[in-house]
């Protein structure tokens, strides 16, 4: 039945989110953030608040025909590569909240994820698939927690990679209670958000590949030089 509530909840994902393929990329390094594991934690950076803000999308699930709600906010580097994304999804007539997590590939299944707000209490949970592109976790949540999200700086998705060091994906809660407590994004203005961010994910990667053209084409002149 748990395996049932995964999928239709990732479908539900897949229809308001748009998801982009995640990839694991490695920026500038974030602030610290506290662990409770042993190993030594280290983190994922590159938060841009004023390009990759919370929104809030709502939609109606196929099956129940009730009003599904996502807010969600995704974790990007400079570059705009994808790291990781937290959402709070409610259904309407339901008490229930559930924080859907989406973190990279090749991570430790077994340890699972945690997540808190700035140094508040972890709160565990466990991933419930893991496709090519992305691994995803549903955390049974609390009105407390989302209060303490309104509240607070950070939202912190802390996972283990393969050498069982714990690696912690910061999300600025900045813009989470305006968006949490106001209306559903319209999906066209999300769709033209997302070509923007594409597109200037392509300008940057052309930026880069100059670059080395450039250096390469110095070095090789200079090697030439008697």
């Amino acid at each position: 039945m748990a395996t049932v509530f995964s999928y239709r909840t990732l479908g539900c994902v897949a229809a308001l989110l748009l998801s982009a393929t995640a990839a694991l990329a490695q920026d500038k390094p974030a602030a610290p953030a506290p662990a409770a594991a042993a190993a030594p934690a280290a983190d994922a950076a590159g938060d841009a608040s004023a390009d990759n803000p919370w929104n809030k999308l709502c939609g109606e699930d196929g099956r129940t025909k009730k009003k599904v709600c996502f807010t969600v906010r995704e974790l990007r580097t400079d570059s705009g590569q994808f790291l990781a994304s937290a959402g709070v999804r409610e259904v309407d007539g339901e008490t229930r909240k559930i924080l859907l997590v989406q973190t990279p590939v090749a991570m430790l299944i077994q340890p699972g994820i945690r997540v808190q707000v700035d140094q508040n209490t972890q709160v565990p949970g466990k991933f419930t698939i893991c496709m090519p592109n992305a691994c995803f976790a549903e955390i049974p949540i609390t009105d407390d927690f989302t209060a303490s999200m309104k509240k607070g700086k950070d939202l912190i998705i802390t996972t283990q990679n393969q050498q069982a060091k714990a690696l912690n994906f910061p999300i600025s809660l900045s813009g989470f209670t305006t968006s949490y407590e106001g209306p559903a994004i319209d999906t066209a203005a999300l769709q033209r958000q997302r070509d923007q961010l594409a597109s200037e994910v392509q300008r940057k990667a052309k930026e880069a590949q100059q670059k080395l053209l450039d250096a390469q084409s110095a070095a090789s002149g200079a090697a030439a030089k008697p």
